[in-house]
Order: structure tokens, then C-alpha cells, then sequence
């Protein structure tokens, strides 16, 4: 499988490459249809990266449990923080009217997802400062 994915990387970096010469020696380059093909070509190579990464991912976790199971634990803390997170936002910090008088058309869900985003980004940084303080002190000892 890694080799396949090597191949066909290699395989679209070459059509990059002379895609890429042949926009540098177009005189219009904003003209030719070449930029279209780089463009959906990057759009191409971005989705075989996330599938092939998403695919490799779970074909590692199938296939050591342990892994499996530090992930489904991580992915609950994560969902804990969200649902706390969500709970503990109020909705109500916004003034809707002008908002609205502005243009800006929301509602108080819309607010409160909001307000619950931030509080969960707020959460999740502050356990990554911590785990990294915790991490320095444990190598110092």
C-alpha cells in the first residue's frame, strides 16, 4: 500500500512539474488552461493526501488495539470537553438587535455554538500548556 501511494505521488509531482514548465513558458499564463489543470490538480492531490492519511490511520489502530484504545479514550475527553463546553456557554453576551441592525443575521443558538467554541478552544489549550509543563518537568527529574 505504501508503495502504491509512493508511486502515485511521484506520479503527480512529475505532472506538476510539467504543468509548472509549461505555464512558465506560456507568454499569457493567466490566459492558458494550464492554471486551471495545476489547480485542480492540487484540489486532487490534497484529497488522495487526507484519504491515504485517514486510511493508514485507521489501518494502524485496527490493527493494535492498545492504540485503538488510547484513541476512543482521547475522543471521549474530547467530546466530554465539548458537551462542558457547550453547557457552561451562555448564548446571551451578544446583543442580537444590533447585530441585526448591522446586517449580520444570527440567533442565540448561533451564539451559544459560538461562545461553546471558544470555551472548548480556551479548555483544550490550557491541557496542552499543561501537559507540556508537565512533560519538561518529568524530563528535568
Amino acid at each position: 500500500m505504501y508503495k502504491i501511494a509512493k508511486i502515485l505521488a511521484i506520479a503527480l509531482g512529475v505532472v506538476g512539474v510539467i504543468l509548472w514548465a509549461l505555464i512558465a513558458r506560456s507568454e499569457d499564463p493567466s490566459g492558458s488552461n494550464t492554471i486551471d489543470i495545476m489547480i485542480n490538480l492540487g484540489k486532487y492531490m490534497t484529497i488522495l493526501a487526507a484519504v491515504v492519511a485517514l486510511l493508514f490511520t485507521l489501518v494502524n489502530l485496527v490493527t493494535h488495539p492498545n492504540k485503538l484504545k488510547k484513541a476512543l479514550i482521547s475522543l471521549g475527553v474530547f467530546a466530554l470537553v465539548v458537551i462542558v463546553s457547550y453547557a457552561v456557554s451562555s448564548g446571551t453576551d451578544v446583543d442580537l438587535t444590533k447585530m441585526a441592525e448591522r446586517g449580520i443575521e444570527t440567533s442565540e443558538g448561533t451564539s451559544k455554538t459560538v461562545g461553546a467554541g471558544l470555551i472548548a478552544f480556551y479548555i483544550l489549550a490550557a491541557m496542552a500548556v499543561l501537559s507540556m509543563v508537565v512533560s519538561g518537568f518529568k524530563k528535568v527529574r
